[in-house]
């Protein structure tokens, strides 16, 4: 007889086995081995067309909420990424036309140098790096919008002037490491905050993006993002590159180095993009 307690094991085991793929280790070198959800009609990331870029009247400006706060929270190198977690209980959020999302982790993708490591692309130019801010909606979420990620572009910079990313100073190289970053720590003298990973406030508009509806750029490919890309950049020091180009992919002491970690660009599959501002 074919037990409940045999039905309920495969039930747990393939429930674990869902899981371990949606974390296990994955190839930017061969891209086309990721899993068949990722050949989706609305996935990420994309070229955008600044010029076909459309307006919209239902977009707001994006507000940031708590950004002011000094950066606190877990830095892991994850194998694929430098995830930064914040710390518990952190209220950081953005407001949009889909409502309030709270921050969850930001991650940042690279390349192996300095002329190109962004994962969006305007006008078919790829850019140093880019900074995902990662927020998962409050409430009333649907399958197309429960995250906001807001993207913002970095080019490098020669000045080894103290910058936020002193902060994101990346974990031991070695292995899969994860360290603590303290809010009340400052760093020759600056106690940087969230808002210091965004570009300046424009002093006279709302702060300008591009917008259109995607997925994670990382196995599952999930899509239920909405992204915005601003236009507006920011600058990263090329040290600090060079750190995490220096990380590893897995634990083993002779493990491939993570010299890049961007998505090849996805088709647009007729889906609009539009501007804000």
């Amino acid at each position: 007889m074919f037990h409940v307690a045999t039905v309920l094991y495969f039930v747990v085991l393939n429930l674990a086995l869902l899981a371990l793929v949606a974390s296990a280790s994955f190839s930017y070198t061969n891209q086309n081995m990721w899993p068949s959800q990722c050949d989706g009609m609305r996935q990420s990331p994309i070229n955008i067309n600044t010029n076909a870029a459309l307006s919209n009247s239902v977009l707001i400006p994006l507000t940031f909420h708590d950004y002011n706060k000094p950066i606190a929270g877990t830095l892991t190198n994850i194998g694929s990424t430098v995830e930064f977690v914040p710390a518990p209980g952190a209220s950081m959020a953005v407001s949009n036309h889909r409502g309030i999302y709270d921050l969850q982790k930001i991650n940042i993708r690279w390349g192996t140098t300095n002329v190109g490591g962004s994962e969006h692309q305007l006008n078919d130019a790829q850019r140093t790096a880019e900074i995902q801010l990662i927020h998962h909606k409050q409430r009333g979420s649907t399958a197309r919008d429960a995250y906001s990620i807001v993207a913002v572009f970095a080019d490098v910079t020669m000045s080894d002037a103290s910058t936020v990313w002193d902060k994101f100073d990346p974990p031991p190289t070695a292995y899969l490491g994860t360290k603590s970053i303290s809010g009340s720590n400052s760093i020759s003298g600056n106690n940087y905050q969230y808002d210091d990973l965004l570009p300046p406030l424009p002093a006279t508009s709302p702060r300008p993006y591009y917008y259109y509806e995607g997925s994670f750029t990382t196995p599952l490919c999930t899509e239920s993002v909405q992204w915005f890309i601003l236009k507006d950049n920011i600058t990263i020091p090329r040290s600090f590159l060079d750190k995490l180009r220096m990380l590893k992919i897995n634990g083993s002491p002779n493990s491939p180095l993570l010299t890049f970690n961007f998505r090849n660009l996805q088709p647009l599959n007729a889906r609009d993009v539009f501007k804000f501002s």
